[in-house]
């Protein structure tokens, strides 16, 4: 699943593609919502919020998407054309421009007013401009399960988390309630806005099984956090992090 900042990179891709053009055409192709067609709607906006984006029009509809693992938006002129062919869910035509949705996990239609229906279940938007990270957390749970939970924080991903839960000096596996985050999200915040724009920094602990830690050389570990089947893989530095 994409985290929070790669998802932010599509919603600005979109917003670029899409904002304040009227839709020339419009196609669904999810049987549920093959019969809406949104032509001659203006798009007001699009937005990220955790890892779904909303897509806006002034007719008071938005256009949900989650891309999970495989899904994608592709973007380009009006004439822009990108497959596979039988993989594509959505495609939005202005006169200059278009947008694609490919591999998308999911696609719904629905009045903007309803938004909530999709988002409401989410905690606070870690990218958003009132994301305080000093917010109250659960005391009882690992840390890592914790942040990978999109109820108590939106857009971490098994990236963000493992690479807070090295920053906290914090075992994936320690209560949430004996460690200090807040300076960790403050700066995974930090990292997950330049990543937006391009500037990714160097993993601590991420994806480097094997490899020295860049504090005090320990071989990087990895294990698997949370119940099954939803269980998801973490990284940490036996010494630097307990």
């Amino acid at each position: 699943m994409p985290e929070g900042d790669a998802v932010r990179r599509s919603a600005l891709a979109l917003d670029a593609a899409l904002r304040d053009r009227v839709l020339v055409a419009s196609d669904f192709r999810v049987p549920r919502f093959a019969t809406i067609d949104l032509t001659g709607q203006r798009v007001v906006e699009t937005v990220a919020i955790g890892k779904h984006l909303l897509t806006r029009t002034d007719a008071g509809l938005s256009i949900h998407s989650h891309r999970r693992m495989e899904g994608k938006w592709v973007t380009g002129a009006a004439d822009l054309r990108t497959g596979p062919y039988h993989q594509i869910r959505v495609v939005l035509r202005t006169e200059q421009t278009a947008a694609i949705g490919v591999r998308l996990a999911m696609v719904e239609v629905a009045a903007t007013t309803r938004e909530r229906l999709w988002i409401g279940h989410l905690g606070p938007d870690i990218l958003a401009d009132d994301f305080d990270p000093r917010m109250e957390l659960p005391s009882s749970r690992p840390v890592v399960e914790t942040l990978l939970d999109q109820k108590v924080i939106a857009g971490l991903g098994t990236m963000w988390a493992a690479e807070a839960a090295f920053i906290a000096r914090a075992s994936p596996y320690a209560n949430t309630g004996n460690t200090d985050l807040a300076p960790a999200l403050a700066a995974i915040r930090e990292s997950m806005r330049a990543s937006v724009t391009g500037r990714r920094p160097a993993m601590a602990v991420f994806e480097r099984v094997g490899q020295p830690c860049r504090v005090c050389g320990s071989p990087i570990r990895s294990g698997r956090v949370g119940t099954p089947p939803h269980d998801r893989i973490t990284y940490w530095c036996p010494t630097c992090q307990g």
